[in-house]
């Protein structure tokens, strides 16, 4: 595993850095210089068009991409000392939620939210308790045995953001979690992970094109164009 080993070596603090981070794909551009840092607890929006290079960066926080220069520091973990075979306990400090919920189609509510505390292979008794307790935090307590497909596309990204907290994480990563929602059930969505911020102590980040919904929310703004930070 990877852990900072010199004060000199980067930001103690920061749950999160990019530190000049480049990345080019085969077929063109990915993102470019990229720095910042989000300090735990932090809710944090990344904001730019479709295209703009904001699922490459959290695919290279839960650390799907590698860089090509620069460094990622996340919970711990810096990309150029991390073996391929330490990135699963990284993924387990993390929940991620997605546009399209990614919810197995044949299992119901509680069992889409149970499945990642059956991985890391916790006793029933403790499984029932947590994946009750966070359905009732999103608003789902009554849901437990219904099939993604009797569920509203809100209540199916809740189910995806219960599925994500379950696990008590210490980072929340959110790729479009309200693009395929109407503008009032997206509110709903953000409002519930401004609280998990706010009242959890969760560090989120919510990558997002929606500039308008954005003025609305508290949280730290970072924006990216054409894979660049912008502001």
């Amino acid at each position: 595993m990877s852990e900072w080993e010199d004060d000199n070596e980067g930001p103690d603090e920061a749950i999160i850095h990019l530190d000049n981070v480049s990345l080019t794909y085969d077929r063109g551009p990915g993102v470019a210089q990229i720095s910042f840092s989000i300090m735990p607890g932090e809710l944090t929006y990344l904001i730019g068009p479709s295209g703009a290079g904001k699922s490459t960066i959290l695919k290279l926080i839960y650390m799907l991409l590698m860089p090509d220069e620069g460094e990622v520091l996340v919970n711990g973990y810096l990309t150029h000392r991390t073996r391929r075979k330490y990135i699963p306990y990284l993924r387990r400090t993390l929940g991620l939620i997605f546009q399209d919920f990614r919810l197995l189609p044949d299992r119901n509510t509680y069992e889409n939210v149970a499945l990642p505390l059956h991985i890391l292979g916790l006793p029933r008794r403790d499984i029932r308790e947590r994946v009750y307790s966070v359905l009732e935090d999103v608003g789902l307590a009554d849901r437990g045995h219904h099939l993604p497909r009797e569920l509203s596309g809100g209540e199916q990204q809740r189910v995806g953001i219960a599925r994500a907290i379950v696990k008590n994480p210490a980072i929340i990563l959110a790729d479009e979690p309200t693009g395929n929602l109407d503008a009032g059930t997206a509110y709903e969505i953000l409002d519930l992970l401004t609280f998990l911020a706010e009242e959890n102590g969760s560090t989120v980040l919510v990558a997002t094109h929606d500039y308008d919904m954005m003025s609305h929310k508290a949280g730290k703004l970072i924006e990216i164009d054409q894979g660049k930070i912008v502001n």
